[in-house]
């Protein structure tokens, strides 16, 4: 009987340390959101209407797509000048073909 009771508290500490963990990542995690969606706000307020809220939109889509580069660059310089310059990059190889005509 006492060998059971033992399994059982060490399974039991076991789960408790899983959760433990499970918790602090999962704190640690809304912490990180929370000063990334700040980030995002304070490059938002530094805009007024219509680029306001495309600044907002673009720094969420670049955080879905995962382009972290992409993202600071439109906090940088704005939605509009980040799609081009992003835009341009891109296509560079055939920007520079065409204008060798």
């Amino acid at each position: 009987m006492k060998k059971r009771y033992r399994e059982l508290y060490d399974l039991n500490r076991d789960l408790v340390t899983e959760y433990k963990i499970r918790s602090n990542n999962h704190n640690a995690l809304l912490a990180r959101l929370k000063s990334v969606n700040q980030a995002i706000q304070r490059a938002g307020r530094l805009r007024v209407g219509k680029p306001k809220n495309q600044v907002i939109s673009a720094c969420r889509d670049a955080i879905k797509s995962n382009n972290v580069n992409t993202l600071f660059k439109i906090m940088k310089a704005g939605a509009a000048a980040s799609f081009l310059l992003t835009s341009w990059t891109e296509g560079q190889g055939d920007f520079n073909a065409t204008n060798d005509t």
